[in-house]
């Protein structure tokens, strides 16, 4: 695909060229969420990143959610996927003297997580504090053992 897109000036940044060859690859796999993924993608803020540890005994998962609370998030787990899901509104109205002023904002996301089912989803816990949501799972018993493979 970068060879049907002309380079004009070497001292140009690739960087916009690099992110629409990627939009375009994208938009063949799956066209409306190509199209919308420049409003609405990772890109700008709309789907947050996580990070995914892993003890002997546990399986940490965090995601940064800046400005949410508690009652804006919502975790769920079904066959070994974990999906975090989080919804935003804010508004705020200004009146004063031969003035009005109103915005509203609105931003919702889902998140699914795979993290198979050897972890005990009733032993979960989660918390959020400072924008940061981290979610706790143990490991069952069977998925604590390990088992050794000799090779002949």
């Amino acid at each position: 695909m970068k060879s049907l897109i002309p380079w004009r000036n070497k001292r140009e940044s690739a960087a916009p060229v690099v992110w629409v060859d990627d939009w375009f690859d994208r938009s063949w796999e799956n066209p409306f969420e190509a199209a919308l993924s420049p409003l609405f993608g990772p890109r700008f803020g709309g789907v947050p990143t996580v990070d995914v540890a892993e003890d002997k005994n546990e399986v940490t998962v965090k995601t940064e959610l800046p400005g949410m609370t508690e009652k804006d998030i919502d975790l769920t787990w079904y066959n070994g996927v974990l999906r975090i899901r989080g919804e935003k509104k804010s508004e705020k109205e200004e009146k004063k003297k031969g003035r009005y002023y109103r915005e509203c904002s609105y931003g919702s996301f889902s998140r699914d997580i795979p993290l198979g089912d050897a972890l005990d989803w009733n032993g979960a816990t989660a918390k959020c504090k400072n924008g940061v949501l981290t979610v706790k799972m143990p490991k069952t018993e069977h998925s604590r053992k390990t088992i050794e493979v000799k090779v002949n």
